[in-house]
């Protein structure tokens, strides 16, 4: 059954000259309009362009309003989103000039060519992202539905009229062409005449997902009035009832968004977006991915630093260190989500209300409290407080001999997690006994080491070392003495050879591991000196994997977890790791930077730049945010921009290379070869894979795999980035691509 009843006037045939336009044939009619296939004869590219019915458009009033909500959803730049080229006019009708998708609309997989649930809920994800990107710009479609979104032939979504359904808006239950197909997607609101606004359009696409999973919509009944009655008041069959693939997780989300009080769905389209992609994460690994939130809330807590109220201000580091461990035991809980170090410790020393510091960390419950010592004795003292009033759930204070600051720890994680009505895991009740004095100069060097300056970060070593000298049996200190050698060769701090440091570094965090298989920490560092050093992608990925399951809610290995993912080209993985980090710390400025840059390297580049701006906002001349943000500029042509972002960060190889493809996209050859040549004969070796990235994006390949091949022998740090460079595409079709991937493990 036909359900689009409206004709336009317009009739053209193959052949026909509009503007620079030369019509190919007509590829579909409704009552929305005709759509042509057309030949753009300027730019030599297909088209197809839009001609609004005749009805839409019958006064000049209309004909303002459509052309501005065009232009405003012409300014949208989302890879799910057709792509709309400009609006004009052709015997009196407007039309758009849009772009041209090769594919089926969902509709046509609805019926007997029934897609995954894998794929569905990939699908949805990218549908969702196109949706959260036209809302931030202040665009809702308001006709979300199987028929508006195009499948290119490689299961790419494309939302299609965007700025015409805003264009009909309410008025679509009385225009001739309103049809049971439409009012099938209608949300509540939309039907009662209420106001509607963005997550009108998460309820619609929640019907497509569960047209897409069952072949039908769930409120279309015999007659447009009981359809109607259905939306409003009728629930949908449970999606299980018509296939038995549907996990728990997905039925949940699906009712959610089908909520009939927009206060009880989604609140925003990105939201939806990470849920769906952390249900495609599930089921395409088949392991333990972030767990959704979709379920229920989970309990939340922030542990806030403690303070330190012992006579010496030289204890600082000790109130830092023990909040750091006991956050860490915390984090070990699955059935807990606790606040990053990063976003917690952004509180210490500042007299803020706890109720506006738990709204900024989005969580229920805030761990305050003191530390004083004196000698070999500590006291203790912690609340839990609720944020929503204030009010303490629970108190206590412990006074002990440092000898047992494990078990009290220990103590305090069972008290919090007995309060919450979680189940408390990886306590410290096994772990042999640490000598005072050795615990203490851990804590204090993995504060230092923490600030990653050339200074801090020998001065941590050499805390290390003491830490041993008293205790050779101090687990903790090994993996924090092999992290500083490992931070020390990739941040080129300190004297010496960068590789003997990674194999320094290796060595210790074994030794670490012989003495305490559960620390995560030393997985990481093995992780990375795999990854960053003996380009071992695969086993990298085991080792953070291990460090993930060990910790779940900690960032450390979620952030390892997100760019190990990334660089092997699994961005949607990735990027549900960087969104489940950056919920449980969305203060910290690297998890931002390091979103950002697989926003980028998956071509997401508006999302990539609104995540940098957040990283220079946390953490204002944060090293090499200016560089990214202009290589983003770069890529879009955007180059003034580019040139002025590179211009603001510090004198580097990676500048010089910046530099070098912004001026040469500028046409400014000279300045281009003198950044090049400077950044060749004044690093040597150092920065051979920058070289190779410039003379890629200049499209000299000979030479881009000659300095990437210099790369790989010089163990230089850019070369895990291999595979996700924007700008090496020019050698992805030469023969020794795939071959230096395949010696660099980044084939799969």
């Amino acid at each position: 059954m036909n359900e689009d009843n409206t004709r336009t006037h317009v009739v053209l045939n193959g052949g026909t000259k509009i503007s620079h336009y030369r019509i190919v044939q007509k590829i579909g009619a409704g009552g929305m309009g005709e759509v042509y296939l057309a030949e753009d004869t300027n730019l030599k590219r297909q088209v197809a362009l839009k001609f609004l019915p005749s009805h839409t458009v019958q006064d000049q009033e209309t004909r303002l309003r459509f052309a501005r909500e065009a232009q405003a959803a012409a300014r949208l730049d989302h890879p799910n989103i057709v792509t709309i080229y400009e609006v004009e006019e052709f015997q009196d009708q407007p039309f758009l000039a849009m772009q041209f998708i090769e594919g089926n609309t969902l509709q046509h997989y609805c019926g007997d060519r029934q897609l995954s649930v894998e794929q569905i809920s990939a699908i949805g994800s990218c549908i969702a992202d196109g949706l959260a990107s036209a809302h931030a710009a202040g665009v809702v479609h308001r006709d979300i539905k199987s028929s508006n979104i195009i499948l290119d032939n490689e299961l790419r979504p494309k939302i299609l009229d965007f700025g015409l359904a805003t264009f009909q808006g309410g008025d679509m239950l009385t225009k001739t062409g309103s049809t049971l197909g439409t009012i099938s997607y209608m949300s509540p609101e939309q039907v009662q005449g209420r106001d509607a606004d963005h997550r009108s359009d998460i309820f619609s696409l929640g019907v497509v997902l569960y047209e897409l999973l069952t072949g039908k919509t769930p409120f279309r009944r015999n007659n447009d009035a009981a359809s109607l009655q259905a939306i409003v008041n009728e629930s949908p069959e449970a999606l299980t009832r018509h296939r038995t693939d549907v996990s728990p997780d997905l039925e949940r989300l699906v009712s959610k968004v089908l909520a009939k009080n927009p206060l009880e769905r989604y609140q925003s389209a990105a939201d939806l977006a990470e849920d769906l992609r952390t249900i495609h994460s599930a089921l395409k690994s088949g392991t333990t991915a972030p767990t959704t939130d979709v379920a229920a809330t989970k309990p939340s807590l922030a542990v806030l630093p403690f303070a330190n109220m012992s006579a010496d201000s030289e204890n600082e580091y000790f109130s830092d260190g023990l909040t750091e461990e006991l956050l860490n035991v915390l984090a070990k809980n699955p059935e807990l989500k606790v606040t990053g170090r990063t976003s917690s410790f952004a509180f210490k020393g500042k007299q803020e209300d706890l109720r506006v510091i738990g709204q900024k960390l989005g969580v229920e419950t805030l761990l305050e409290g003191s530390v004083r010592k004196a000698g070999n004795r500590v006291r203790i003292t912690t609340q839990l407080v609720n944020v929503s009033d204030g009010f303490h759930l629970w108190s206590e204070t412990y006074d002990r001999v440092l000898e047992d600051i494990f078990a009290v720890q220990d103590e305090i994680a069972a008290a919090v997690a007995k309060e919450l009505h979680v189940t408390l895991l990886g306590s410290s009740e096994a772990k042999p006994a640490i000598d005072p004095e050795s615990y203490q100069l851990t804590l204090q060097a993995n504060e230092q080491a923490r600030k990653y300056t050339e200074a801090d970060v020998t001065g941590a070593q050499k805390l290390f070392e003491r830490a041993l000298e008293i205790d050779p049996m101090n687990a903790a200190a090994f993996a924090g003495l092999g992290r500083a050698w490992v931070i020390q060769a990739a941040y080129g701090l300190g004297e010496g050879d960068s590789l003997e440091k990674y194999r320094t570094g290796k060595k210790l965090a074994k030794k670490a591991l012989e003495l305490d298989p559960q620390l995560h920490q030393a997985h990481w560092t093995l992780g990375w000196v795999k990854a960053a050093f003996e380009f071992d992608f695969k086993e990298a990925h085991e080792h953070f994997k291990t460090a993930y399951r060990l910790a779940p809610n900690n960032v450390g290995p979620l952030s390892s977890m997100g760019m190990i993912t990334a660089l092997k080209g699994d961005f949607e993985e990735s990027l549900t790791y960087w969104r489940k980090a950056l919920e449980l710390d969305p203060l910290n400025p690297e998890t931002c930077m390091n979103y950002g840059k697989t926003l980028h390297w998956s071509g997401r580049d508006s999302d990539a730049e609104e995540a940098f701006h957040k990283a220079l906002e946390l953490s204002p001349g944060m090293t090499t945010m200016h560089l990214s943000l202009g290589w983003s500029y770069l890529l879009r042509g955007k180059l003034e921009e580019a040139l002025d972002q590179m211009k603001l960060e510090k004198p580097s190889g990676y500048q010089l290379c910046g530099l070098a493809m912004v001026y040469h996209d500028l046409g400014q050859i000279e300045e281009s070869r003198e950044h090049l040549d400077r950044l060749m004969n004044e690093s040597g070796d150092e920065w051979s894979f920058q070289v190779a990235t410039v003379y890629g994006h200049m499209g000299e390949v000979n030479k881009a795999f000659e300095w990437l091949e210099k790369s790989v022998v010089s163990r230089d740090a850019g070369v895990p980035l291999t595979k996700v460079s924007r700008f090496l595409t020019s050698l992805h079709d030469d023969p020794r691509w795939p071959r230096l991937l395949m010696k660099l493990g980044l084939n799969d």
